[in-house]
């Protein structure tokens, strides 16, 4: 097994240096005005579901950055989502040890983006979440997210199981893994409905917005992490890009955190390329001029999550660890009320 090399503590990183510089465009970033109505909705819901802690009610406020242009019907949708996501995650998390367990949780919610029944009481939510995302949406679309949706309920495993440290999991491997786990494509092809603009399937997969969504989850893993880092070196958690460096390389948080920003610089750099071939490839692919407005809306939706993600991250990732600990989540889902 591999050791784990000795990490600073949360305190120690935050009387250090700077966490994480931000970005301007992410600095002037504006959420979307329905956001207050939008969260009295989501309090109400998670309520309503016996599921409320305020970790969730915190990480669904992301969307009102990530969603900026949102009607509030599906700002309200999005805020959900996002909190299911922070319950989910956490959950998972609290099973760890029990990857059998969360390999079958994870087909029961696969099963119901296929027509199968819940039968726990995270399925129930779920299928509330999975039948109000269906309802009036393309089936293109619909058989897209649900692609998506079962590639993020399907790498929960693989994640949890990077704490064992003899996989030894690469730069490569973790961005790879993050793209299903980390569901920011999933958030991409949602934002065709949160923005009432459904993409053609051959818009969709053009190349270059493709790519787009493979940098943009990028940049956002990178971000992420440099945050989490500080809360995962409180647990020795070892699923974070600052310690994968910090193993490869050798080297102490800093190191690993200044390597980090200069990968979300050159990140940041191959988007603006890739938006700027995105108009290039629209010319040859001969769209027309709803095509193209479809191709931007596309790239809007990647510019919005990266910067809202960033400008919301700078506020609110390291208060997440100041919340009630996610533990709370596996009493609220296992308790007789909840049944």
């Amino acid at each position: 097994m591999i050791p784990i090399r000795h990490q600073e503590t949360g305190q120690d990183v935050m009387n250090g240096e700077q966490i994480l510089t931000v970005h301007e465009a992410a600095r002037s970033w504006q959420p979307n005005r329905n956001a207050p109505e939008a969260l009295a909705h989501t309090v109400e819901w998670l309520t309503r579901l016996q599921v409320h802690t305020p970790r969730a009610e915190r990480y669904a406020t992301l969307s009102a950055w990530a969603y900026p242009l949102a009607p509030l019907p599906e700002l309200e949708l999005a805020y959900d989502i996002h909190a299911f996501f922070r319950i989910y995650d956490d959950f998972t998390d609290d099973l760890a040890a029990d990857i059998g367990r969360i390999n079958v949780i994870g087909a029961e919610l696969t099963g119901i983006l296929y027509g199968r029944p819940a039968r726990s009481h995270l399925g129930m939510i779920f299928d509330d979440l999975w039948t109000r995302q269906i309802t009036s949406s393309p089936d293109q679309w619909v058989a897209r997210v649900r692609e998506h949706w079962e590639w993020y309920f399907n790498t929960q495993a693989a994640y949890a199981a990077m704490r064992d440290r003899r996989l030894d999991t690469t730069v490569e491997e973790y961005l790879e893994l993050r793209l299903g786990n980390g569901a920011v494509p999933l958030c991409l092809v949602f934002g065709e409905k949160a923005n009432r603009t459904y993409l053609a399937p051959h818009v969709h997969h053009c190349t270059q917005l493709r790519l787009l969504r493979t940098l943009t989850s990028d940049i956002i893993v990178y971000c992420n992490d440099v945050y989490s880092s500080v809360r995962d070196a409180k647990r020795a958690d070892p699923r974070n890009l600052i310690t994968i460096i910090r193993d490869q390389e050798g080297c102490d948080w800093h190191a690993a955190r200044a390597r980090c920003e200069q990968e979300m610089r050159a990140l940041d750099q191959s988007i603006h390329t890739t938006k700027q071939r995105l108009d290039t490839a629209c010319d040859v692919l001969r769209f027309t001029g709803a095509e193209r407005a479809q191709a931007r809306m596309g790239a809007r939706i990647a510019d919005d999550w990266n910067w809202g993600y960033q400008a919301w991250a700078a506020a609110n990732e390291l208060l997440m660890d100041t919340d009630p600990p996610r533990e709370e989540i596996s009493r609220l889902l296992t308790s007789p009320q909840a049944a």
